[in-house]
């Protein structure tokens, strides 16, 4: 498995301030591809400690599911690239 790196970690911050760095981290490697299991390996964590973050991540923004959450995060992050004006411009 290859590495995964968030490039612009500070633009994130910015577009999603209720999240810590983790569940940013946790959040792009799922949207990116990676499964719970594939997760917790790269950050060396459990799946149940990856599970947490998730719940943690969809409460905060009083979604229903993670599905809804990875939704948010998709349109934020392309309205963001959009826009260019947050540093995610590809």
């Amino acid at each position: 498995m290859k590495p995964f790196y968030i490039n612009n970690l500070p633009a994130y911050y910015r577009l999603f301030p209720k999240l810590s760095k983790r569940e940013i981290e946790i959040l792009s490697m799922s949207c990116a591809g990676l499964d719970r299991n594939e997760i917790a390996i790269e950050l060396n964590i459990s799946v149940h400690t990856v599970n947490n973050h998730f719940n943690n991540a969809v409460t905060k923004y009083e979604l229903k599911s993670l599905c809804k959450l990875k939704a948010l995060f998709y349109f934020v992050i392309n309205e963001s690239r959009a826009n260019s004006a947050d540093g995610l411009s590809e």
